[in-house]
C-alpha cells in the first residue's frame, strides 16, 4: 500500500507539471524519482529508456530551432547565433586536466541511463574562465560537435541595452529558446551582467536580471548544456561561481603544449622548422593558442606568395618580435638556436645577435659547463 501510494504521488506530480507545460521540470522530477520504482523493474526500465531518449534526437523541435530564432522586438534582429551541425577542423589545444573534464562531460551524456538509475543527472552548467584566445569558445563548439547538438551563442555584452527591462525580456526569450530542444547554449562575455553601471536608477533592474539568470542556471534542464564564458572571472561574485556544476580554468599553454601547438599550426611544414621550434617555444611563452595559430598562418601565407622557404618567411615575419626582446633574452634564444645547429647567419638575421658574440659564446660555453660540473661535484 505504501509503494502504491508513493507511485500515485509521483504520477500526480508528473501530471500537474505536464498540464502546465513544464516539460523540463517533468524530466527533472522523473530523474529524481526513478530510483523509487525499484520494486517495479519493468516500469523503471521503461521510464529510464524514455528519459534517455527524451527529447529525441529526431525531435521536430531540433528543426524548429533553425526557423524560430528569438529576435529583438524593436529591431527584429536575431538575438543569437544558431549553428547546426557544428563543424570544427581541429580539437582545441587544452591541458590534460581540461581534456579529462571535457571527456567526462561527453561520457556523462553518452551514459545517461547509468546516471538516471542512480538518481543523477549529467553536468548541465559550466563556467569557462581565462584570458582571450585560450580556447573557451572553441571548446564550447567542440562539445556541441561531439554531442551532436546545436550551438546557440549569445553575447551578453552586445545584448545589454541601455533599457534593462528590454534586455531582461531578450535574455528570457533566448533562455526559453535554448531549453526548447537539446542544445549547447554559450553565454559569452558573462561578466557583462556583473559590471557596475553609472545610472543608479538601473542598478535595481540589473540586480533583478542577474537574479533571474542565476536562478535559470540553478534550474537548467539536464537535456541541454549551458556554458558561460568570461575573460574576467575576477569580476564575478564568488557566489556566482558556485551556481555552476563545474568551473573550467583556461590558461596559456605550457612549454609542451606550446610545442605541440606550433607543430600543429605549421602542419606539414613543421619539419622544415625543426631547428627553430625550441626558440619559438621560448619566444611565444605569453602567446595564446589562437595567436600562435594566427602567426603561423601568416608565415605560411607569406612563404606561398613570395615563393620563399618557410624559414625565410618566418624570419621576415617575426624578426621584430625577437628584436623587441631584452638583450639577455635574445642572447638566450640565440644560444638555443646555435646549440640546435642553426647557422650563425640565420641566427643573426633573426635575433640581431652578432656572429662575433655567437662565436665568443661558443668558446666560453665548454668552460661554463666544466665549472658547472665541478660545482655539482
Amino acid at each position: 500500500m505504501g509503494e502504491d501510494s508513493e507511485i500515485e504521488g509521483i504520477l500526480f506530480h508528473v501530471a500537474r507539471l505536464g498540464l502546465v507545460g513544464k516539460t523540463a521540470d517533468v524530466q527533472a522530477y522523473l530523474r529524481q524519482s526513478v530510483r523509487k520504482l525499484g520494486s517495479h523493474e519493468g516500469l523503471q526500465t521503461r521510464i529510464t529508456e524514455l528519459l534517455t531518449l527524451a527529447p529525441s534526437s529526431a525531435s521536430p523541435m531540433r528543426e524548429a530551432t533553425t526557423r524560430m530564432l528569438p529576435v529583438d522586438a524593436d529591431s527584429h534582429h536575431a538575438l543569437v547565433r544558431h549553428e547546426f551541425p557544428v563543424a570544427i577542423d581541429r580539437e582545441p589545444a587544452l591541458s590534460k586536466s581540461l581534456q579529462q573534464k571535457m571527456s567526462q562531460i561527453i561520457a556523462e551524456r553518452s551514459n545517461a541511463a547509468a546516471l538516471i538509475q542512480k538518481g543523477l543527472a549529467p553536468t548541465k552548467s559550466l563556467l569557462f574562465t581565462g584570458p582571450p584566445g585560450v580556447g573557451k569558445t572553441m571548446s564550447a563548439r567542440w562539445l556541441a560537435s561531439k554531442l551532436k547538438r546545436p550551438l546557440i551563442s549569445l553575447d551578453l555584452a552586445t545584448v545589454m541595452s541601455s533599457y534593462l527591462g528590454k534586455t531582461g525580456a531578450n535574455i528570457r526569450s533566448v533562455l526559453d529558446y535554448a531549453k526548447s530542444a537539446e542544445s549547447v547554449l554559450l553565454l559569452d562575455e558573462f561578466d557583462a551582467i556583473g559590471k557596475r553601471r553609472d545610472d543608479d536608477s538601473e542598478i535595481g533592474e540589473l540586480k533583478r536580471l542577474v537574479t533571474v539568470l542565476l536562478q535559470e542556471i540553478d534550474e537548467w534542464p539536464s537535456t541541454s548544456l549551458l556554458i558561460a564564458a568570461t575573460n574576467h572571472g575576477e569580476l564575478l561574485d564568488p557566489a556566482t561561481w558556485r551556481r555552476f556544476d563545474d568551473v573550467l580554468q583556461f590558461e596559456l599553454p605550457n612549454n609542451d603544449l606550446r610545442r605541440s601547438l606550433i607543430e600543429q599550426s605549421f602542419g606539414d611544414e613543421a619539419g622544415e622548422l625543426k631547428l627553430w621550434i625550441p626558440a619559438l617555444v621560448m619566444l611565444w611563452e605569453e602567446q595564446s593558442p589562437s595567436e600562435i595559430s594566427r602567426i603561423a598562418n601568416l608565415v605560411r601565407r607569406r612563404a606561398a606568395i613570395a615563393q620563399e622557404s618557410i624559414s625565410e618567411a618566418l624570419v621576415s615575419t617575426i624578426s621584430e618580435q625577437f628584436q623587441s626582446l631584452e638583450n639577455r633574452n635574445r642572447q638566450k634564444i640565440a644560444a638555443l638556436l646555435s646549440s640546435a645547429g642553426l647557422s650563425d647567419r640565420w641566427i643573426n638575421r633573426l635575433t640581431g645577435v652578432s656572429r662575433d658574440t655567437l662565436r665568443k659564446r661558443r668558446k666560453t660555453e665548454p668552460k661554463r659547463k666544466v665549472r658547472s660540473a665541478k660545482m655539482k661535484g
